[in-house]
């Protein structure tokens, strides 16, 4: 039994060592992972930039249409009733509604192309995020972790042992 208290310290070393490995190594684990998931989490986004646009241009198709009926429908009211297209009211009338028509599209691709800035915007976020998190992870060294906590529980052990041989620090042999 009187052998194993001189090697305690010792002991003590090896495991506080090893538990700072083991501590860097799960750091850079970790962040390797969040890494992933935020390179991940930029490319959803970059899927909802172009969701986002193909919404918009669908949205914006589909109101040509309606514009386009709600045109045709006044046509034919209005020479239903005898007023020629050709001239006056009736092509205020039908110019109105090709001008309103439009702004209700540009309307709807400046909303799309608002929406698909935000989704691109938030993807160069999780991108930047992710860069952070790699170099997070490759400047993560488990070696030197364990390396330093052995010297740093050594600097501590050393006037023991010093004092157990007999001798003091800084003394020569």
């Amino acid at each position: 039994m009187a052998f194993i208290a001189p090697a305690l310290p010792y002991i003590g070393m090896a495991l506080a060592a090893y538990s700072a490995y083991s501590g860097s190594q799960a750091n850079k684990s970790a962040a390797n992972i969040q890494a992933q998931v935020a390179a991940n989490n930029a490319k959803m986004a970059e899927y909802q930039t172009e969701d986002a646009t193909a919404r918009g241009d669908q949205a914006a198709q589909a109101q040509g249409m309606r514009t386009d009926r709600l045109k045709g429908t006044q046509r034919a009211a209005l020479a239903s009733n005898g007023v020629d297209l050709g001239q006056g009211s009736a092509v205020q009338i039908l110019s109105d509604t090709d001008y309103f028509g439009q702004v209700d599209k540009t309307t709807i691709l400046d909303n799309a192309a608002r929406e698909a800035w935000s989704y691109r915007a938030q993807g160069a976020n999780f991108d930047a995020n992710a860069s952070i998190l790699r170099n997070r992870a490759n400047a993560e060294n488990p070696w030197l972790a364990a390396g330093t906590s052995f010297l740093g529980s050594a600097t501590r052990v050393a006037p023991s042992w010093y004092a157990g041989m007999g001798t003091t620090m800084g003394s020569s042999y």
